[in-house]
C-alpha cells in the first residue's frame, strides 16, 4: 500500500511536551518506529534502533511512536530514558498517526521517502520470526537494507516484510459478553500471575484490568499459539509437576475477550496473594555470585558459568536447593553443579570478566548436579531418602542463560542450600539415552536420532530431562514393558532450547526389569527453520557449541533396591563404552 504525502496529517506531543506535526516530514526521508514500553520484542530492538540512528540520523528524520491508549506521558518518557532512545518519541493515544501509517504491531518500521510515499514497512531484522520464535542472531537486516536503498534513490528489493511483535492495542470497550472481572481475571491469576507480577520473570504484570487490557490481543495470540504459558510437553499422560497449560476453553475465552474490545466488567477483582519469604524455609547456606555480572543492552543470548567458593569445612548432605535469580528480567534459566576439583576455577581464570562462557555443558565433569531452575518452577526437596554430597571446599558452579532486555542490566544470583545430617538411603541415578553420531546435512528438514536401553533392574522413575540445541524439533521417549505395553515418557512436538526444563513426574511410576527405553529426536536443518543459527544452513555435527547439536534424554530413576544400583551402573557403563567404542580416557 502506497501513502502519498497529502494523506499525512497529524499533530502530536513528544515525551518532552513539544508539539510536533507532519510538517517535519515534508521533503525529508522519514522513519516511523512504532514501539511499546513493555513488549519484549520492542524493547529488545532499542539498541539496533540506536545504531541505525547513529548511522542514518543525519539523512533521515526518526520518530518513535507510542500508540497505547492507556500509556501515560510520564511512563513513555521514562521508557525512552531507560532504553536510550536517541530520537523524538511521539504520544499517539488516539492512534491518528498509527492508523494513517497502518501499523499493527510493535516493533514495526515505516520508511517514507521525501515525497511521503511509503517505501518500506515491516520488521527491523529477521531475528524474531513470530512471538516466541527467534533466531540466535539476525541473519537479514531488512530496515538497514531499505534505508541504504532509499537514500541511494534505488528501489527496495523487499519493500514489505511481516513484523513480528505485540499487537498495538485498540481503545478498550466498556461492555461485552466476556469481561475481565468475570472471565479473564481467573485465568490470568491462575496461569500467568506467578511469573507476571512485580519482581518475577514476566516482562510485565498481569494482575489488574489495566495490566491486561492493553495487551489483550497479544495475550490471545500467545495463548492460541501456545507460546504462553511456556510448556513444551504434549498433554499427558504422563503428567508433570508445575504444568503450565491452558485448556482449550480458556484459550477461546481469551480470544473472545480480545475480539470484544477487552471490556472490564463491573468490579476490579482482587489480585492473588503469594507467600512471602523463602518457600522452603530458612536455608542453611547461600552461595551467591561474588560480584554483579553486566548484561549489555544489545547482547546476544549468553550462557555463563559462575564459580562460587563454598569454603565449607566438612562435607554436607543436600536435601533441597532454591535458585534465586538476582534479576529475573534477564535470567532465563539456570543449572547448578558442584566441582570438588579445580577445572571450573581454571576455566574461570582463563577468561576475562566474571565467570566463563559455557554454552550447553559446564566444561567439567560435575561432582554433583543439584538440578535447575526456569521461570515458574517451584523449589522442592529431593525425593524422600535422596540427598547429594556437597564436598568440603568444593565450588558451586551456576550456569545461567541470560537474554537481553534491550537496556543495560546487571545480575547477582544465588543458590540457597538446605542441608540434612542424613546420608542418602536411596540413590537417584541418571539413565541417559542419546547419541553423538549426529551428522545433519544442510537443508535436511527431518533428520532423526534414536537410542535404546534395556533396564536390568526395577526402577522408580522420578523425572526426565531432554536436551538438544536449536535445530531439534520433536522429542519422543517411551518405555516398552516386558509384556509389550508402551508408556509415553515425554512427547515434545515443538522443542525450544530457550524453554528447556527439568521435568518431574507428578506421580512417579515403576518400570520393571526388562523394560526397553527408547528415544527418537528429529532435527530441522533447513532454511525454513526460524531457529536455525546458520544462514545458509551448514552441516551440523555433535558438539557443545551453539551451532553444533546434541541429543540427550535423561531419566532420573531410583533403583528398587539399593544393591541394584551397582548392576544398573555397570549396564550404563557398558552402554557408554559401546557408544564410544571403548575409547574413553
Amino acid at each position: 500500500m502506497l501513502l502519498a504525502a497529502p494523506n499525512w496529517h497529524w499533530q502530536l506531543r513528544d515525551t518532552e511536551g513539544r508539539l510536533r506535526s507532519q510538517a517535519e516530514m515534508s521533503g525529508r526521508f522519514t522513519l516511523l518506529l512504532f514501539l511499546n514500553t513493555d513488549c519484549p520484542l520492542s524493547n529488545q530492538s532499542a539498541p539496533a534502533l540506536a545504531d541505525l540512528h547513529a548511522a542514518y540520523g543525519d539523512r533521515a528524520v526518526f520518530f518513535a511512536v507510542y500508540s497505547d491508549p492507556l500509556l501515560s506521558e510520564s511512563e513513555a518518557a521514562a521508557h525512552t530514558r531507560a532504553y536510550l532512545i536517541p530520537f523524538p518519541s511521539l504520544l499517539d493515544p488516539a492512534q491518528s498517526l498509527t492508523r494513517q501509517a497502518g501499523a499493527r504491531v510493535t516493533p514495526e518500521a515505516i520508511l517514507l521517502d521525501a515525497s511521503g510515499t511509503v517505501r518500506y514497512r515491516g520488521r527491523i531484522d529477521n531475528r524474531s520470526e513470530s512471538l516466541g520464535r527467534k533466531r540466535p542472531q539476525a541473519t537479514r537486516h531488512d530496515l538497514r537494507l531499505a534505508l541504504d536503498a532509499v537514500l541511494a534513490n534505488r528501489a527496495v528489493k523487499i519493500p514489505e516484510t511481516r513484523a513480528a511483535g505485540c499487537a498495538i492495542p485498540e481503545p478498550p470497550k466498556q461492555r461485552g459478553p466476556v469481561t475481565f472481572a468475570r472471565d479473564i481475571a481467573p485465568i490470568l491469576h491462575r496461569h500467568c500471575a506467578p511469573c507476571h507480577r512485580p519482581g518475577q520473570s514476566g516482562p510485565f504484570p498481569l494482575l489488574t484490568y489495566r495490566d491486561a487490557a492493553s495487551r489483550a490481543s497479544t495475550i490471545a495470540q500467545a495463548a492460541r499459539s501456545r507460546i504462553m504459558p511456556p510448556w513444551l510437553p504434549e498433554p499427558g499422560p504422563p503428567h508433570f509437576l508445575d504444568e503450565r497449560r491452558l485448556a482449550h476453553h480458556e484459550i477461546e475465552t481469551l480470544s473472545r475477550w480480545a475480539a470484544a474490545g477487552a471490556p472490564p466488567g463491573d468490579t476490579e477483582p482482587v489480585p492473588p496473594s503469594f507467600p512471602a519469604g523463602p518457600p522452603l524455609g530458612k536455608p542453611d547456606f547461600i552461595a551467591a555470585m561474588p560480584r554483579p555480572y553486566s548484561i549489555a543492552a544489545g547482547s546476544a543470548d549468553e550462557y555463563r558459568c559462575f564459580v562460587i567458593p563454598t569454603n565449607l569445612a566438612d562435607d554436607r548432605w543436600v536435601r533441597a536447593i532454591d535458585f534465586r535469580p538476582g534479576n529475573p528480567a534477564v535470567v532465563h534459566h539456570a543449572l547448578i553443579f558442584s566441582d570438588a576439583g579445580s577445572a571450573a576455577r581454571r576455566h574461570d581464570a582463563e577468561q576475562d570478566g566474571e565467570g566463563y562462557r559455557c554454552f550447553g555443558v559446564p566444561g567439567f565433569i560435575p561432582s554433583a548436579s543439584f538440578g535447575g531452575w526456569s521461570p515458574g518452577m517451584q523449589p522442592r526437596a529431593y525425593p524422600e531418602g535422596v540427598t547429594f554430597r556437597l564436598h568440603r571446599g568444593a565450588n558451586v558452579v551456576v550456569q545461567i542463560h541470560y537474554h537481553s532486555t534491550g537496556k543495560p542490566e546487571t545480575d547477582q544470583s544465588s543458590v540457597a542450600f538446605h542441608f540434612t545430617d542424613q546420608p542418602p538411603t536411596r540413590r537417584l541415578m541418571d539413565v541417559a539415552l542419546g547419541s553423538r553420531r549426529i551428522d545433519i546435512p544442510p537443508g535436511e528438514a527431518d533428520y532423526r536420532v534414536r537410542d535404546y536401553f534395556t533396564l536390568p533392574v526395577d526402577v522408580t522413575v522420578i523425572g526426565i530431562i531432554p536436551h538438544a540445541h536449536f535445530l531439534a524439533r520433536r522429542m519422543h521417549g517411551q518405555a516398552i514393558l516386558p509384556g509389550g505395553r508402551k508408556i509415553t515418557l515425554i512427547d515434545i512436538r515443538e522443542w525450544d532450547f530457550n524453554w528447556q526444563h527439568n521435568y518431574r513426574y507428578r506421580d512417579p511410576f515403576l518400570l520393571p526389569a526388562g523394560t526397553e527405553l527408547e528415544m527418537e529426536f528429529s532435527y530441522d536443518n533447513s532454511a525454513a527453520n526460524p531457529r536455525n543459527p546458520s544462514s545458509p544452513p551448514q552441516r551440523v555435527a555433535w558438539g557443545p557449541g551453539s551451532t553444533d547439536e546434541m541429543a540427550g534424554l535423561h531419566l532420573q530413576v531410583i533403583p528398587g533396591r539399593n544393591e541394584d544400583a551397582a548392576e544398573l551402573g555397570q549396564a550404563l557403563w557398558g552402554k557408554l563404552m559401546r557408544e564410544f567404542g571403548g575409547r574413553i580416557r
